[in-house]
């Protein structure tokens, strides 16, 4: 794998475009439409001027190939493309493209070079469309554990080539059916206190016990509260709360006393005084 350079663009072979907008519903799933936008790129790409004007549709007529062997999908109007000059404003999306960077780019960027390598390992063989969709590429969803775990897996499996399959066996909770941004909180700090093996019974049992102590107390009662992901807290443990028990809103007190709580509870489990 050469020159890896970021989560968009991971090596000549494929590219994501998942983000590159306009907006589109909840749930759009371009993958649906592959030989349809597969035309578009490549007329995009063909009659490509820089020349201002709106977006319609669900796709942006400056999203093209920008390699001569049409594999990877990207914006012809970026600074990459033209010798350095930006000319995204020429669309009226371009704040849009300025800013624009999915939770999981964000996270790829922390890793590690091997860590990244690892990862990526998983998405070989994904050409541009499967590698942009959050249903086929496998680390939109394992991206929700975070920089620790990802870093702690890796670290784990000695970076080494494995098959996904394998490291599910070894580590099991990458099995679970959900957004993996709910159990990130659990997973990294049982880590972090020297449970080297988590089980899927492991984090029901902490599930479990955590979603008893939310509804033995209302916290979405008590005064003054405040959006929970503005939150100055771990925001793995902000994403536990927020995606895990729609906990939206919360009060700032009660959030720190919650978060002592899981930590008591993770404890006793890591060190196997659990009962």
């Amino acid at each position: 794998m050469k020159n890896i350079v970021s989560f968009c663009m991971p090596d000549n072979e494929k590219s994501c475009f998942a983000c590159c907008p306009p907006i589109r519903p909840y749930g759009y799933e371009h993958i649906k439409y592959k030989n349809i936008i597969k035309r578009m790129l490549r007329e995009n790409t063909l009659y490509f001027q820089p020349q201002k004007r709106p977006i319609t549709g669900y796709s942006c007529w400056a999203l093209g190939y920008v390699d001569k062997d049409f594999k990877q999908v990207g914006c012809l109007l970026h600074p990459a493309q033209n010798s350095s000059i930006d000319l995204r404003y020429l669309v009226d999306y371009g704040d849009k493209c300025h800013r624009e960077l999915c939770p999981e780019a964000k996270i790829f960027s922390q890793l590690e070079y091997n860590t990244k390598k690892f990862w990526l390992r998983f998405a070989d063989g994904l050409d541009s469309f499967s590698y942009s969709s959050r249903t086929i590429n496998p680390l939109f969803k394992v991206f929700g554990l975070g920089k620790y775990v990802l870093e702690y897996i890796a670290k784990a499996e000695d970076w080494k080539d494995i098959e996904y399959a394998i490291l599910k066996k070894d580590f099991p909770f990458l099995e679970f059916n959900i957004d993996l941004r709910i159990i990130a909180y659990p997973v990294k700090i049982m880590f972090k206190n020297g449970k080297t093996e988590i089980s899927k019974q492991d984090i029901r049992q902490f599930l479990n016990i955590f979603n008893e102590l939310i509804n033995s107390q209302k916290y979405m009662e008590i005064p003054n509260t405040k959006y929970t992901h503005l939150l100055d807290m771990d925001k793995d443990f902000l994403n536990f709360l927020r995606l895990g028990f729609s906990l939206k809103k919360i009060n700032p007190e009660y959030a720190r006393n919650l978060k002592q709580k899981a930590d008591e509870i993770i404890l006793k489990m890591s060190k196997s005084f659990w009962f």
